[in-house]
């Protein structure tokens, strides 16, 4: 079951989880948790390399306010 997706992260793809628990759940015919497939993938010897780039809840909106509307830094004289 693993092999199509294990041979394509060999090229260089990424591996990336909800396909592959998708096509276990159809395998098995049930619905499992993320940490069963977590769990095959490191029974591999695969582990997650890289974080996320940011947090699922992060609002730019916010942080743009944020940064426009912190005071600055001091920043000392030089004598």
């Amino acid at each position: 079951m693993l092999g199509p997706f294990l041979d394509e992260a060999k090229k260089g793809g990424i591996l990336i989880v909800s396909p592959i628990k998708s096509a276990y759940e159809q395998t098995v015919g049930r619905e499992v948790p993320d940490s069963t497939v977590y769990r095959m993938l490191a029974r591999h010897g695969w582990r997650k390399l890289a974080p996320d780039k940011r947090h699922p809840k992060t609002d730019p909106l916010a942080q743009e306010a944020f940064k426009k509307n912190s005071p600055r830094p001091s920043v000392p004289k030089k004598s």
